[in-house]
């Protein structure tokens, strides 16, 4: 099975990327956009600065990163559901978080296999 993890490095974002609950909202927001199914989160703040926060799907993950001082938020999106797009769920995130910045996409292919046998 192959699989596309998409990463997204958003620039000029709100300053909502400082709340926490401005992205987990975003975060679930995404997930409910491609029908995921939310089955965890977790949110780590940083010190001085910037946030981590983690949805975790029955389909793999949503995570998005800060570094507010930039302006800067990461999102790595990996969907195991071939239905499902994680372009569209970046776009939900981007939306909300990051409207007027500039988007940079990298798309890495994940291939889930058995290993082979080593003899």
């Amino acid at each position: 099975m192959l699989m596309t993890q998409v990463l997204a490095d958003c620039y000029a974002c709100e300053t909502s990327i400082e709340d926490a609950d401005a992205l987990m909202a975003a975060a679930m927001a995404a997930a409910r956009a491609v029908g995921a199914t939310i089955v965890g989160e977790s949110t780590v703040r940083y010190v001085p600065h910037g946030l981590t926060i983690a949805v975790f799907l029955a389909e793999s993950h949503i995570v998005l990163t800060t570094w507010p001082e930039h302006r800067l938020l990461l999102i790595d999106t990996l969907l195991c559901n071939p239905d499902m797009d994680a372009d569209k769920a970046i776009d939900a995130i981007v939306a909300r978080l990051c409207p007027a910045g500039e988007v940079v996409r990298s798309r890495v292919p994940r291939r889930i296999a058995d290993a082979p046998n080593q003899a």
